[in-house]
């Protein structure tokens, strides 16, 4: 089950990639020029933020896919004496 979520996880990005890059070019903004934090453009610093999260959140489902659950003796199956 966890492959499954892993997967679908990856194919939705595939797709979001893929419906971003064949997205149309605005004309831009008319009048007004975009908010800047830092030298970026705000929307443009929101969606590499979200981008960032997505592939931290990711990256922790692959580690605890790939942990062993049994790693440590655990102390309610500990034998008694």
């Amino acid at each position: 089950m966890a492959r499954g979520l892993l997967f679908a996880v990856m194919a939705i990005d595939v797709l979001v990639v893929l419906l971003f890059a064949a997205a149309p070019r605005g004309i831009g903004p008319m009048f007004e020029a975009p908010p800047m934090v830092v030298g970026l453009p705000l929307g443009s610093l929101i969606v590499a933020i979200g981008i960032a999260l997505h592939l931290g959140g990711l990256a922790w489902m692959v580690r605890i896919y790939r942990a062993d659950p049994e790693a440590h003796p655990s102390s309610f199956r500990a034998a008694r004496d």
